[in-house]
């Protein structure tokens, strides 16, 4: 069985994540002996409309009137509890916390606070490195929450298949929208001026992918959709091919070893 270090030697990969975010990815693919270049192709920018800051106050000024708290990202965490912090310098005791991700949950312990995960975990801390959307609501205390309070910590326009499936199921849901999702100003011209084919490209959102067509377009790089292309999820994937990217693979989840994972198999792909 070919190894990650095998697969990736030597192999150059494109980073698209933002960049306060991509560090521990691309150290992880310099153990691996790959070598690597980021461009970031998603900012995250906190609202500052008016409307949108007094909605983000009001629900964090009832925080503990809910049952059930869900972060959908390491994003939603960071300014989620920044808002969390100003109103209740101690978290109340009622809301359960639930998290997409094992870097989430992670997130969100550092925060003080403790993530359902269910009853098996397969991290060393306990925490599964599969908890997707799918996964959280299939946890028991989401599976009958009539009449009870939930709110998702997201940014604006986000996906609704936790929220629809939780008001199907009875509950009385709150979207607290805190930052909006923007392709970098820079990045179409740092695409435009990238000197390299690399032998695969890594996205770990629908919304880095939407931001990586959009700059290959802008940029006169469309030939970049040629390049092996690893996403978070079977989802992203089908999107992936619906925008002409050819060589794409589907990782189980966004999380470093799963994306890893993708990556080898692609790689080594190559070289059967």
């Amino acid at each position: 069985m070919t190894s990650a270090t095998e697969a990736l030697a030597g192999r150059r990969i494109l980073i698209t994540r933002p960049a306060h975010q991509s560090g521990g990815w691309r150290d992880l693919l310099h153990t691996a002996g790959a070598l690597t270049d980021c461009i970031p192709l998603l900012d995250i920018v906190p609202v500052e409309e008016d409307d949108a800051i007094q909605a983000i106050k009001n629900l964090v000024m009832d925080f503990d009137q809910f049952e059930h708290a869900i972060f959908v990202s390491q994003n939603a965490v960071q300014h989620g509890f920044d808002w969390l912090e100003m109103y209740w310098p101690q978290l109340p005791q009622g809301p359960r916390y639930y998290a997409i991700g094992a870097a989430t949950a992670r997130a969100i312990r550092a925060r003080g606070a403790e993530p359902e995960i269910g009853n098996t975990g397969d991290a060393g801390d306990g925490i599964p490195s599969t908890m997707d959307s799918e996964a959280l609501l299939a946890l028991p205390p989401l599976q009958h929450p009539q009449g009870e309070r939930v709110i998702i910590f997201r940014g604006q326009g986000g996906r609704t298949l936790i929220g629809d499936t939780l008001v199907e199921r009875g509950a009385r849901l709150d979207y607290c929208e805190l930052y909006q999702r923007a392709l970098p100003a820079e990045a179409t011209e740092q695409l435009r001026a990238y000197g390299h084919i690399p032998d695969a490209i890594t996205v770990h959102s629908g919304e880095t992918l939407d931001n990586l067509h959009r700059a290959l377009d802008a940029s006169g790089r469309s030939a970049l959709r040629q390049c092996h292309l690893i996403c978070p999820s079977p989802r992203v994937a089908e999107r992936a091919r619906e925008l002409g990217f050819t060589r794409v693979l589907a990782a189980h989840n966004a999380g470093d070893s799963a994306m890893l994972a993708a990556l080898k198999d692609a790689l080594a792909a190559d070289d059967s």
